[in-house]
């Protein structure tokens, strides 16, 4: 018989071994589980491929929930500068390396063969050069990496799309990581980038659906119609995607801000903003928000009110505001002038509009302050408000007042034209197609409720938009008309001289791939996309459209052209100056009688006084080979490999801004074969190989050896072009751009110098005073104005010092006697810049050179002779603002409701 206390005794020590086990039971089989999950880790991990990356995106950058066009990557422009980013992530290990990038463009089958047709057979598909960025990526973290390149043309011929490929080439191995790939929207000539900084964009959809971003188009209508601007909402949060430099800006023409602190853009963003609008850029301030946003000292001096504040709106402000920009057919305006009075309490910006601002329309909401070229315009209410969107005439008034585009009117279309995009529709289409059997008698049923509405300015036929009516951002050695040939009579008394000769015209190089320039055909013009428009056009856009400019029928206005008349012209004349200097028989004697006089005389002297003769004759070959080395020095010589630099310039100054844009035309030549490097200190700048066209293709070679060359950034400080070959006994030409500073602006003062006003307001500039506050000793310095009726009247001022001024005393144009024989061509030049058709009216401007080189450049290897010349062309004067004209009519008003 068992104890009961001993059977407790067993169920005790049970349960104690138990305990005991538990834990080594747990324990294996955790350390098993533990061990086959960090093993199943480490397989997913290896599954992962080293390197992930997403599709790169182009500056500026759209947030997802603003709306891509149906673009999935964006949008870019051809034949403008652009940044970019790729988004890359190490998922093995840290790695360096190198992100090596290249933009091609894509052409769809259709337009292939249309050029196999045309006897252009394969030709090679263009890209641009290949771009290398330095890459950090740090084991698991995804890095945001940007670069810039040149979005490649087709030449005159329009595309559909750019494709943007990228791979990763690792420091540490061998490995190339291919990156995906993006696909952008190749924006057409008139399109340009409307860009809006906020945090709240929901309530800027009325305005990608507006008719002067989209023209109006019927629901009839089967052409696709080019849009004006291309609508960007940026993501605000982190680093705003935009460029860091003006280079890169010109293919937006107007910047919206709206309540985004300034502070949230880089040092680098806000200067670039700085310099594309007082390159042409439209900035818009909008209401309070934006008032308050822009706490920056340099923007604050800009805008059109001096805001102290916000006020609560006078009603009756507003209601003269909606009048004056009220189109005569819309009935709306009481509608919206009940509504201000019935939303009591809101907000204005407070405060007074400076001297050298404008109002735009009536009651004081609506100013713009001229930047340069560009326009500052602020509204002191909010433009979204519901009581201004809400308005029938809202369209018209931000067309107008502030775009400042011409007016527009709505017409309904032609029934027979009607009736024939109908029937080439129905034609194109295959018997089984889906929907109706008889889609035009469908269409005519729509006519008669909602017929095609026709969308053009007022005075024009054509639908077509100059790229001249969408953006203000040019630069002149890109956009300007330079003529051909020197003008034989530069006077211009009379308006007459509006119309150019038309036996000037462009460089041949410069005309091959775009359209006429107004003059070339006096019974035509022809604007960005290659339509021809009537001359009576001509009248009517006149104060929109500068004849001093002409477009490219892709790239637009304000792309890089390597073709432009400025840089066609410095490519001709650096051929006339390329090749090495011959020292005259002067320097060459010289050089003899001191070699000689330092060989014997010198020699035996010194060596006489040290009692050791015995050692001059010593001295003879360390003294030759010095005297050797001195004598090339002085000839600028390289012994054994010769090389030599010409460089042109233009620098192009706005008005009462101290930093201006650079273009230089470099020629390289040497004696024996050389590979180049270009270098630049700051970003601000762009550089390309310009190669030849036509019959001297097949020359280049020759000219030019076998260049691949590659660009560089994030190395240095600034951007590089690595891998510049040229042959031997050859030349090669570089087209180099940049954003440098002077120090100091060029302007214009009056006779006392306390009492400043602009050149606008007294509309002559005839005996007030020329400062240069710059860094530069201006010489050969020429003022040149032109006044509304086409008078041009000239002053020579000789050289204008740095810090000095002048008083300017204009004389006819006939009076000027241009500099004869200025170096390396600079007399032609200052004749074409002085020709009448280049100056428009109501416009001044310098003209002056600069001995010197400017910009922080460096090329290796060293070129020992080196001659520049730098054309300084500074804006005094601009032209006024276009008139603000509503639309004579609106869509509504040709088209009747459904029933």
């Amino acid at each position: 018989m068992v104890h009961p206390d001993t059977d407790v005794c067993h169920h005790r020590h049970r349960w104690w071994w138990m305990l005991v086990l538990l834990p080594l039971i747990v324990g294996c089989d955790g350390c098993r589980f533990n061990q086959g999950s960090e093993e199943d880790a480490e397989q997913l991990k290896q599954k992962l491929p080293d390197i992930t990356s997403r599709p790169p995106q182009a500056y500026p950058m759209s947030r997802p929930d603003a709306g891509n066009n149906n673009q999935i990557n964006g949008a870019v422009k051809p034949g403008h500068w652009i940044s970019a980013e790729f988004t890359i992530r190490s998922n093995g290990e840290d790695r360096r390396g190198v992100v090596q990038s290249r933009a091609k463009v894509n052409r769809s089958r259709i337009s292939l063969d249309d050029e196999i047709a045309a006897g252009l057979a394969e030709a090679e598909i263009p890209e641009s050069i290949i771009v290398r960025r330095p890459a950090v990526l740090p084991k698991g973290q995804r890095r945001r990496l940007d670069t810039r390149l040149l979005v490649p043309t087709n030449g005159s011929r329009t595309f559909e799309s750019v494709q943007f490929t990228g791979e990763l080439i690792s420091n540490d191995t061998a490995g190339r990581y291919g990156l995906q790939e993006s696909r952008f929207a190749a924006l057409q000539a008139q399109t340009y980038f409307f860009v809006i900084l906020t945090d709240r964009p929901e309530r800027f959809t009325r305005l990608q659906t507006s008719n002067w971003a989209t023209p109006f188009r019927s629901e009839q209508e089967f052409a696709i119609k080019g849009d004006n601007y291309r609508i960007v909402i940026p993501p605000t949060q982190g680093v705003i995607p935009i460029a860091e430099t003006a280079l890169d800006w010109t293919s937006t023409a107007v910047l919206l801000w709206d309540d985004v602190p300034v502070n949230a853009l880089t040092m680098g963003q806000r200067t670039a903003v700085l310099d594309w609008l007082h390159f042409g850029g439209t900035l818009i301030v909008n209401g309070p928000a934006g008032a308050d946003s822009l706490a920056d000292r340099a923007f604050r001096e800009l805008m059109p009110i001096a805001s102290d504040g916000v006020e609560e709106l006078d009603t009756d402000a507003a209601k003269t505001f909606l009048r004056s920009h009220n189109v005569d057919t819309d009935l709306s305006v009481a509608y919206a002038t009940s509504a201000v009075e019935q939303n009591q309490g809101q907000v204005a910006v407070s405060g007074e509009k400076r001297p050298d601002a404008m109002e735009v329309g009536e009651g004081g909401l609506l100013a713009e302050k001229r930047a340069g070229r560009g326009r500052v315009v602020q509204c002191r209410v909010d433009l979204m408000s519901e009581w201004l969107t809400s308005w029938q005439s809202y369209d018209s008034f931000f067309n107008s007042a502030v775009l400042a585009r011409p007016p527009r009117v709505f017409s309904l279309s032609e029934p027979t034209a009607f009736m024939n995009s109908i029937s080439s529709t129905t034609d194109s289409q295959p018997d089984d197609a889906e929907g109706s059997a008889n889609p035009t008698e469908d269409a005519l049923d729509e006519l008669a409720t909602l017929p095609p509405v026709r969308q053009t300015f007022v005075g024009v036929e054509s639908e077509a938009v100059s790229p001249s009516i969408n953006t203000s951002v040019r630069f002149f050695s890109r956009d300007s008309r330079m003529p051909g040939r020197v003008v034989d009579n530069i006077a211009a008394d009379t308006p007459a001289a509006d119309k150019a000769d038309p036996d000037t015209e462009e460089p041949q190089d410069a005309v091959a791939d775009h359209p006429a320039a107004p003059d070339d055909q006096p019974g035509e013009i022809t604007d960005g996309s290659n339509t021809t428009v009537d001359t009576n056009a001509i009248a009517s856009l006149a104060p929109w459209i500068s004849a001093d400019v002409w477009a490219h029928p892709v790239t637009g206005l304000g792309g890089w052209k390597n073709d432009s008349p400025m840089v066609a012209w410095g490519r001709e004349q650096l051929q006339q100056e390329i090749g090495l200097s011959i020292p005259d028989s002067a320097l060459v004697f010289r050089s003899l009688l001191i070699y000689l006089l330092v060989l014997i005389p010198i020699n035996y002297v010194v060596f006489r006084l040290l009692g050791r003769l015995e050692w001059a004759w010593l001295a003879v070959v360390p003294l030759a080979i010095l005297g050797a080395l001195w004598v090339a020095r002085a000839a600028q010589l390289d012994v054994g490999f010769a090389r030599s630099r010409n460089e042109l310039a233009m620098l192009e100054l706005p008005k009462d801004y101290s930093r201006g844009h650079l273009t230089r035309v470099i020629g390289l030549y040497n004696s024996l074969a050389s590979r180049y490097r270009v270098d630049f200190a700051t970003a601000d700048a762009a550089i390309e190989v310009v190669r030849l066209r036509g019959s001297d293709k097949d020359n280049e070679a020759n000219l030019f050896g076998q260049t691949d060359p590659e660009m560089q950034f994030g190395f240095e400080n600034g951007p590089s072009l690595n891998n510049i070959s040229v042959g031997s006994n050859s030349y090669g030409v570089l087209h180099t751009e940049q954003i440098i500073d002077i120090d100091g602006p060029i302007g214009i003062q009056d006779v006392a110098p306390e009492n400043q006003s602009d050149i606008e307001n007294d509309g002559s500039i005839d005996r007030k005073y020329l400062t240069n506050d710059s860094s530069l000793e201006l010489l050969d310095v020429i003022v040149v104005q032109r006044d509304a009726e086409g008078t041009i009247r000239l002053a020579s001022l000789g050289t204008l010092s740095s810090g000095s001024r002048q008083q300017i005393r204009l004389n006819p144009a006939s009076n000027l006697v241009i500099p004869d024989g200025l170096p390396m061509g600079l007399t032609e030049w200052i004749q074409r810049l002085l020709s009448p058709g280049i100056i428009p009216p109501n416009s001044a401007r310098l003209i002056a050179r600069v001995e010197t080189p400017l910009g922080e450049l460096s090329i290796t290897p060293d070129c020992k002779q080196v001659r520049s010349q730098t054309l300084v062309f500074a804006h005094l004067a601009m032209p006024p603002r276009p008139p603000a004209l509503h639309d004579v009519n609106l869509v509504r008003d040709l088209i009747r409701p459904r029933q």
